[in-house]
């Protein structure tokens, strides 16, 4: 049962994200065509909720402990509902930052029990730590819009193997998705009269990134 709403929780999670893409290029194609006023430039204002964000991070520390999952998947999900001004850079990064002393955390109490194998933890590391430095060098400078693509598509990959899909089904269904979806998207965006290719569109506050 665990997994099974892990799962969908987390496809519910990469729909958000198309969805809220696709609500984007909605505003942008308004103000182009003069139906609604600009969209605000800089950073989104931002009002803290210590509340929620608390009581999320309580639950998501438990699910963490239990299962290891939910410190970059959960707890992004909460995030994106309870600060929807947040771009998808910011949102990766709050995240990854918080996940250093939940996981820490975690990890402390199993190490405790000793439920951990050291040397496939050390292997893990060797590999793991510089993929972080240049994921998170890559995430501070790509635009938003990949980003957005790049964490629904981890999203859906971790739901269908929650949902115990098989590797093959998981791979069919991802490769599908990879070829498909940008072709869709391109074909949205010409409907509402944009380039098919974001990097053809200049950056102006009625032209999305």
């Amino acid at each position: 049962m665990i997994r099974l709403a892990l799962g969908l929780a987390l496809l519910l999670a990469a729909a958000g994200l198309i969805a809220r893409a696709y609500i984007r290029l909605l505003e942008y194609a308004r103000v182009r065509d003069g139906r609604a006023a600009p969209l605000p430039e800089g950073p989104p204002h931002l009002s803290l909720r210590p509340g929620p964000t608390m009581i999320v991070g309580a639950l998501g520390g438990l699910v963490v402990g239990l299962t290891s999952v939910g410190s970059g998947s959960l707890i992004i999900i909460a995030l994106m509902a309870l600060y929807p001004s947040l771009t998808a850079n910011e949102l990766v990064g709050t995240d990854l930052v918080q996940a250093v002393p939940l996981v820490a955390s975690a990890a402390l109490g199993h190490i405790l029990f000793g439920d951990f194998h050291m040397d496939i933890t050390t292997s893990l590391l060797l590999g793991c730590i510089p993929g972080v430095w240049v994921g998170a060098h890559l995430s501070a400078q790509a635009p938003g819009g990949l980003i957005r693509r790049a964490l629904a598509f981890v999203l859906l990959a971790s739901a269908l193997k929650l949902l115990d899909f098989s590797t093959k089904s998981t791979g069919i269904i991802l490769g599908v998705v990879l070829i498909i979806a940008p072709v869709l998207w391109m074909l949205v965006r010409r409907h509402y009269g944009f380039p098919a290719l974001a990097r053809r569109a200049r950056r102006s506050p009625s032209r999305p990134a």
